[in-house]
């Protein structure tokens, strides 16, 4: 299966083929979705070097231009360059798209510097940023025509190394441009349970959605590819329907996206059981797959099957 980041780099090569001002700014790192743009397009790509902030800098001045910016790098660089997204990018009003690869432990096992268990509840305290987690490459390539065609803003899209090829057949709906970022999978029908996930754990929870129908429980599964802002009329008028909600998550829980949707709640003044699953709240020290480490967080199928059946046995 091709990557996210392949598909997206590739989408918008397409796009800049026609408009010379598109700008794809990378650090110094290989993807074969680069080699087109390096032989075709060399005057709108550039090579910034291990240099994360100086690339946020330099994007923020092309931005500035009128010129629409896309940076490529891994996620984990985001934290580094944070103060230049802030202040060049956000308070500057100088929109760009920043592309982060290898989400949650998608680099596992590199280590805690490589590993964003946290990338959500930093980024979504920049004002006006619009984030993204998109879980298949159907809304990979809506996401560049989003970003494209849309008013220009600053955007952080989540991108996975790897994800669910099961969940590659799931979206049948209207199409990104008309969505409101949480999307049900499967069809709508009378049921107790929401589970509300997005990204690499939108697989796992599948499995965990169609375990718990298959013992009698009732449940739903949403996948909530837009994590900031989040569309609180869709919450109300669609979670607020069942009796528990459940977020799974990659992340750390503070300030990740069970956070935002218990927000989102609170603003709504409605009181619904919800159960918060992620990541322990700690830096993944030890070396292991993705899937291990997620799985000694007490993310297995089976764990959080039977978590989410203690939490709804009253």
């Amino acid at each position: 299966m091709t990557s996210q980041r392949d598909v997206f780099i590739g989408e918008l090569f397409k796009l800049a083929k026609k408009d010379k001002d598109v700008y794809l700014i990378t650090v110094d790192m290989g993807a074969p979705s680069l080699d087109a743009w390096r032989t075709q397009l060399p005057e709108q790509l550039i090579y910034a070097g291990i240099s994360e902030q100086h690339a946020i800098n330099f994007a923020a001045g092309l931005s500035s231009k009128g010129k629409k910016v896309y940076i490529y790098f891994m996620a984990s660089w985001v934290a580094r360059c944070f103060e230049q997204i802030r202040y060049s990018c956000a308070i500057g009003d100088n929109p760009i798209t920043i592309l982060g690869n290898g989400v949650g432990l998608g680099y596992a096992p590199a280590g805690p510097a490589h590993e964003t268990n946290d990338d959500i509840a930093y980024t979504r305290s920049l004002l006006g940023i619009e984030i993204y987690s998109p879980s298949n490459n159907r809304k990979v390539k809506e996401l560049v025509s989003l970003t494209y065609n849309q008013k220009r803003k600053l955007r952080y899209i989540r991108l996975e190394r790897k994800h669910s090829a099961e969940i590659e057949n799931y979206y049948q709906s209207k199409s990104i441009m008309e969505s409101n970022g949480i999307e049900l999978i499967g069809k709508d029908s009378n049921h107790n349970i929401a589970i509300v996930s997005y990204g690499y754990m939108l697989g796992r929870s599948l499995e965990v959605c169609k375990k718990l129908n298959n013992s009698g429980v009732s449940t739903e599964l949403y996948d909530m590819w837009k994590t900031k802002p989040v569309d609180k009329t869709f919450v109300k008028n669609n979670l607020c329907k069942y009796n528990y909600i459940i977020t799974i998550e990659e992340q750390t829980l503070s300030g990740g996206f069970g956070s935002i949707l218990c927000e989102a709640l609170a603003d709504l003044n409605v009181q619904k059981p919800l159960l918060r699953l992620g990541l322990k709240d700690m830096y993944m020290l030890e070396n292991g797959s993705r899937d291990y480490l997620i799985d000694k967080s007490g993310l297995s199928v089976d764990e959080i099957y039977k978590k989410i059946i203690s939490f709804t046995k009253d």
